[in-house]
């Protein structure tokens, strides 16, 4: 109403001032104007204030500023209307072309009941000197073969257990070098194997080819277990033992009690069994030490009693965190006895190794071997003692492919020193878990 009220006041001021202004003299006729101005802009005044009193506002809202002069009044734009709205059309009816795609939330679990991971890692090796037959009484190495083909498949079977297969593949055919259902989901912090895998005895019986920092066996597990190891079908059970000292872990493992050279089953009963506590500990950001212990025990193969073996190992590990992807140190030591019924004295051997990362991709190591092995093995009735010394050194073209030269010299007895030269290379394809640290 305000606005309305100044604009029809503008009109009439507008309307009056060219007939006065051809009457009277400009300064008469100015003065007349300021008082009829005067006077409507009193009656605008008067009528906003009725008009207010009119809507009840009065005692609520301020009133207003009263208008003083035409050249304060502003004239504000009109607001601008608002959208008409819009009418919402029909939808179509959906025909049979329509496909809606659902994206639904990824299972990497269920990915894999049907596709495993699987891979397959090639041992090709070479060798070059001289062999003896103690260490090849059936079949000498050859000068270059693809030696060994490892074939794994790894997936979880359900979220209780995890499968693992291992197959070998040499020349000589094909075998089940592990296979096993892995429980990891136990109470009391317990993880149980059961199939065929390798005992849980020392570190070196436990590695793969493609996981020894070396070509060979150390002589020590050549002569008491021979080149396939000590493993066999059993169960094994594993609990860690919670302290503030180190990490704890101990396992027990019953099998059946049959490993070439190493046990024999005499009764259904006669079963073969192993027991291993590991302590781990960092000594600093940059430093490890791990010990373990292991024990042995099953039935002697071709004589009466019980074939024992007792082992140590130690491993220290040093990998500073600003230089660990060039240079790295790791010692390892594991010793064994061999306690037999049919023997005067105890079998005892050794390994002792030190691996040195001398850049991003190359390695060198040097290994000390001393093994006793039993009488009778050569013909002639007397304890026999091999010894060797081996340097490696090894090339890392990426974690999918290894190239390795070993120099060897092997002293079986009192035989005359063997020197020899291994070369090995390894490629991998697939996806391979990772192995026990």
């Amino acid at each position: 109403m305000a606005r309305r009220g100044h604009s029809i006041l503008f009109l009439i001021v507008i309307s009056l001032a060219p007939p006065l202004m051809a009457q009277q003299p400009p300064d008469d006729r100015i003065h007349q104007l300021e008082q009829k101005l005067d006077a409507l802009i009193q009656q605008a005044n008067d009528l906003r204030s009725e008009i207010d009193q009119l809507k009840g506002g009065a005692a609520s809202a301020p009133a207003p500023a009263p208008v003083e002069d035409l050249t304060k009044i502003t004239v504000e734009p009109a607001p601008t209307p608002a959208p008409a709205p819009t009418t919402e059309t029909a939808a179509p009816a959906p025909s049979l072309t329509d496909v809606q795609t659902v994206n639904n939330a990824p299972n990497p679990g269920a990915a894999k009941v049907f596709n495993p991971d699987t891979s397959v890692i090639a041992n090709f090796m070479g060798h070059a000197g001289r062999q003896n037959a103690f260490e090849f009484p059936s079949a000498p190495r050859e000068p270059m073969q693809l030696e060994e083909t490892e074939v794994s498949f790894q997936a979880f079977v359900d979220p209780y257990a995890k499968a693992n297969f291992f197959l070998s593949v040499t020349p000589e055919g094909i075998e089940v070098e592990e296979g096993y259902a892995q429980f990891v989901t136990l109470p009391y912090d317990l993880t149980a194997k059961a199939g065929r895998f390798k005992a849980d005895f020392g570190k070196a019986n436990t590695w793969h080819t493609h996981v020894r920092p070396w070509v060979d066996q150390p002589l020590v597990i050549h002569n008491f277990f021979g080149d396939e190891q000590f493993a066999d079908s059993g169960i094994s059970v594993s609990k860690i033992f919670p302290n503030s000292f180190a990490y704890t872990e101990g396992t027990v493992e019953a099998f059946r009690g049959e490993t070439e050279g190493v046990f024999a089953r005499h009764s259904a009963n006669d079963l073969s069994y192993n027991a291993h506590l590991k302590l781990f500990k960092d000594l600093s950001e940059n430093s490890n030490l791990e010990v373990g212990t292991s024990y042995a025990r099953g039935g002697l193969p071709e004589a009466g009693g019980n074939n024992q073996f007792g082992g140590i190992d130690l491993t220290y590990r040093w990998k500073p965190l600003q230089r660990g992807l060039y240079n790295s140190l790791i010692a390892r030591f594991e010793g064994i006895v061999n306690d037999r019924p049919d023997l005067a004295r105890n079998l005892k051997g050794f390994y002792a190794s030190l691996d040195y990362q001398l850049g991003q991709r190359w390695f060198t190591g040097i290994r000390l071997d001393r093994a006793d092995h039993e009488p009778g093995f050569d013909g002639v009735d007397v304890f026999r003692r091999d010894k060797g010394v081996s340097a490696t050194l090894t090339f890392w073209p990426s974690e999918f492919s290894q190239v390795r030269g070993q120099l060897r010299r092997t002293q079986y007895g009192n035989l005359s020193p063997i020197n020899e030269l291994l070369f090995q290379l390894q490629f991998a394809i697939g996806a391979h878990g990772a192995h026990t640290f």
